[in-house]
């Protein structure tokens, strides 16, 4: 059966003024996959990712999302950013965050449908037993799970991800890429961390202006003491086929 492609990047070039942060991107991105952004700082993965959800415009129209131009079809993207601020002081509830999810413009008013979906998704990350509590009194962990609930009660066909596992301690990463694991969605997701490339992606796409994507990722450089060598994994990925 022919594989639907959900994201179509053809020929994108983008520049801030002179500067020019990617150059000819080729990228299709199916339904199904989990495919990580990786690269050095400056190289362009925030820029496409912020492309892809219509924060910023492209030089033309060449991004397609469904089929559709990217402000038609951002509905059905979840966003998880790498920053949220919160005013600590702000008598909100780890409930009324994940709420927040459900908002779209024009919409003030939560249904019982949204609170439903809002509690269901608090149940698939575990922290249903926090839903009263004030987000300045969670780990940073917790936080974390409540941002993705709050990503996921938009009910997206495709989640985009940046850096979901910065700032938090081992255990909750492992938690964290766990969860992910387990969605049975299309997930892009943006990190500095090498550990991702070990947990379920099946594509890479390194990102340093131009793009090199490689594909059906079978990660089986050998752990030594429950973690590997860079460098053993800089030559994995050198000795493997990649298409730009």
């Amino acid at each position: 059966m022919k594989k639907q492609i959900e994201i179509s990047v053809k020929n994108l070039s983008f520049s801030y003024g002179d500067h020019e942060v990617l150059k000819n991107i080729n990228l299709e991105i199916y339904k199904g996959d989990y495919i990580a952004f990786i690269g050095p700082n400056g190289g362009g993965k925030t820029t496409l990712i912020k492309l892809l959800l219509g924060l910023i415009e492209p030089n033309c129209e060449n991004i397609k999302i469904f089929a559709n131009d990217v402000k038609t079809a951002r509905q059905k993207i979840g966003y998880l950013p790498q920053y949220i601020n919160f005013n600590m002081d702000m008598p909100i509830n780890v409930l009324d965050i994940v709420l927040q999810g459900r908002l779209t413009k024009g919409k003030f008013f939560y249904t019982k449908k949204d609170k439903e979906i809002a509690l269901s998704q608090l149940k698939k990350m575990n922290i249903y037993h926090l839903k009263n509590r004030k987000i300045k009194d969670l780990s940073g962990g917790q936080r974390q799970r409540v941002l993705l609930a709050r990503a996921l009660t938009k009910q997206p066909k495709i989640l985009i991800l940046d850096e979901p596992t910065a700032s938090i301690d081992p255990e909750g990463q492992k938690d964290i890429y766990a969860i992910l694991k387990k969605l049975d969605l299309t997930k892009i997701i943006v990190s500095h961390d090498i550990q991702v490339l070990f947990e379920g992606v099946n594509k890479v796409a390194y990102i340093n202006k131009t793009l090199f994507l490689h594909e059906d990722i079978n990660m089986t450089i050998k752990r030594h003491d429950g973690h590997f060598c860079e460098m053993e994994l800089i030559d994995f990925i050198k000795g493997d086929s990649c298409t730009n």
